[in-house]
Parts: structure tokens; C-alpha cells; sequence
């Protein structure tokens, strides 16, 4: 349909006025610890090794771990609870999705961004989201991380062993 398009266009419009304020504005440093974390993966059957190793890394309840699963689409007929897709976000990159507008009420610690492809909706999502400290991978949009981890994006336990080093280091674990 031609509104797709159009809808994709004000959203990407919007992604980088947004971003433009967001590298602008001055993160509130925290020296607390990480306790509450958000995490965005783009493959379902990773989604319970990876909370499973953080929780065991980064000494923080599984509780305090919420998942985001970015997908292209969403399947109707067998719908996946935590998941969004671009049909989640409205124009100019209003979040229409309930399940997305109760995660970005919450304030995070840590929002790790395990996707393997740099995708608009993701970066909406991220840019959006009340998090402190922001952790990705190097082939991501450097402008909305603080750590940026160089490794292969299927390669979780190198990406999890680097950002606990580096948490320490900035003492934040």
C-alpha cells in the first residue's frame, strides 16, 4: 500500500529529528547499580539463553530482566506476547501498542540491543525508552549507545563477557 511507505518516511522524518535532540541532550549519570534491564533481541529462541546468561552475569533476578522482541510481522494466528513490529508505531513515530507504551513508562538501568540489523522501529523504540546506559553492537547506530561492543551479532557470550568487563569498569555492576 502507498500509505506504508509514506508512514515509514514520517517515521524516519521524525527518528532524526529526535535524534538530533537525544545526542543533544545530556544523559543523567548514574552511579547506581544495574538493577533494572531492558533487553531488544530479533530472535524469538534466543530469548531464554540470553536472560538466563545475563541474570547469571550480571547477578541480577530474572525478574528485573524485561525482553522485546522486534519482528517484521506479526503472526496473527499464533501471536508472540512480548513482540512489536512497525505496525506497533503510528505515524511520526507514535507508539500506538499498549504492551510498548507500558515499557516506555518504566525507567531502565541498562537497555542491551541484541538485534543483528539496524532497523527503524528498533531505534524508535530505543530512542524513546527511559534507559541510563545503552549497550549495542558497533554495526548499530553509534549515536544511541554508550557502549558499543565489537563482535560478531550471533556471538552473545563474547557481546555479554565485553559488557560485563566494561560495567565494571564503570562501575556500574
Amino acid at each position: 500500500m502507498i500509505f506504508t511507505g509514506f508512514k515509514r518516511k514520517t517515521n524516519q522524518i521524525f527518528f532524526n529529528k529526535k535524534l538530533t535532540e537525544f545526542v543533544n541532550e545530556t544523559k543523567e549519570e548514574s552511579s547506581k547499580k544495574i538493577n533494572n534491564i531492558i533487553v531488544i533481541i530479533d530472535a524469538i529462541n534466543d530469548e531464554e539463553s540470553i536472560v538466563k546468561e545475563l541474570s547469571s552475569l550480571l547477578k541480577v533476578d530474572k525478574s528485573n530482566i524485561t525482553t522485546v522482541i522486534a519482528v517484521n510481522k506479526k503472526n496473527k494466528k499464533a501471536p508472540i506476547e512480548n513482540s512489536f513490529s512497525g505496525a506497533d508505531f503510528g505515524w511520526r513515530g507514535k507508539v500506538k501498542s499498549d504492551y510498548l507504551k507500558n515499557i516506555l513508562t518504566k525507567k531502565y538501568d541498562l537497555l542491551i540491543n541484541y538485534s543483528k540489523v539496524d532497523n527503524l522501529y528498533v531505534n524508535l523504540l530505543i530512542l524513546q525508552c527511559k534507559s541510563v546506559f545503552n549497550a549495542g553492537f558497533t554495526h548499530l547506530n553509534n549515536e544511541l549507545y554508550q557502549l558499543l561492543v565489537d563482535c560478531e551479532p550471533d556471538d552473545y557470550t563474547v557481546f555479554n563477557s565485553e559488557l560485563k568487563k566494561y560495567l565494571t569498569i564503570l562501575k556500574k555492576l
